[in-house]
């Protein structure tokens, strides 16, 4: 085990540095608010690297049994129990991609030792360097797997002003990485939006409705505001 100070912690730099001192053909990340929910979670989430044209897999993230129902929704939406193989031509649109595959994460991930040495996270990249790596990593012809049987207990009930915080942060990484493409949000965070409240209503929920529309709304102010935050 190699121990860092916590406020030596940075995303890409440290991934880097665990990848320097392991020894594996296979480069397994997993955060540490992470639990796998089956003893095979490993042998999932590294099986499809056995196929030469995959590069990364990633694993599926169930919100804590103890989150909040709009957070077991967000969970649930964004990362679906359907196995997803991307390819190359998804990296023509750096915009969609970073909107669109959420679940492109670096919470629990295996990635092949040789594509990281070619590749590596980009030490400039203060945070969503999954979204960074995974983009170069198609643009460089491998293939990325999602795969859900490989799943985790993962979640974030964040408050509003910590919500808020991140989404700034998410926005600002989101204006540095994703450059080219078109640009979704407002569809994307509409749609969401609407499958959440009928979610909320069919499992009478009720009210947790006005909480949920008012995350929502700052979760949109943050990453719009995020987005000129350089």
């Amino acid at each position: 085990m190699y121990r860092i100070k916590p406020e030596e912690f940075h995303h890409s730099r440290t991934r880097n540095l665990g990848a320097e001192k392991s020894k594996g053909d296979v480069l397994v990340y997993l955060t540490q608010d992470a639990l796998p929910i089956k003893e095979d979670f490993l042998e999932k989430l590294v099986a499809p690297l056995n196929d030469p044209e995959i590069g990364v897999s990633y694993g599926r993230q169930i919100a804590n049994q103890n989150a909040k129902e709009a957070t077991k929704f967000f969970y649930s939406y964004f990362y679906p129990d359907e196995r997803k193989v991307l390819r190359k031509e998804l990296a023509e649109n750096p915009k969609n991609f970073y909107l669109g595959y959420i679940y492109v994460s670096d919470v629990c991930s295996a990635i092949k030792r040789n594509v990281w040495e070619q590749l590596k996270f980009a030490d400039d990249i203060p945070m969503s360097e999954d979204k960074d790596f995974a983009l170069r990593v198609l643009k460089s012809d491998y293939e990325i797997v999602y795969e859900p049987e490989a799943t985790v207990y993962h979640s974030h009930d964040y408050s509003l002003d910590s919500l808020f915080k991140r989404r700034l942060q998410d926005g600002s990484a989101f204006s540095n990485i994703a450059l080219e493409g078109e640009n979704e949000f407002l569809d994307r965070g509409f749609q969401f939006v609407i499958e959440e409240m009928k979610f909320l209503i069919r499992e009478k929920h009720l009210l947790d409705i006005p909480y949920a529309i008012i995350y929502n709304f700052i979760d949109f102010v943050g990453f719009t505001l995020g987005k000129y935050k350089k």
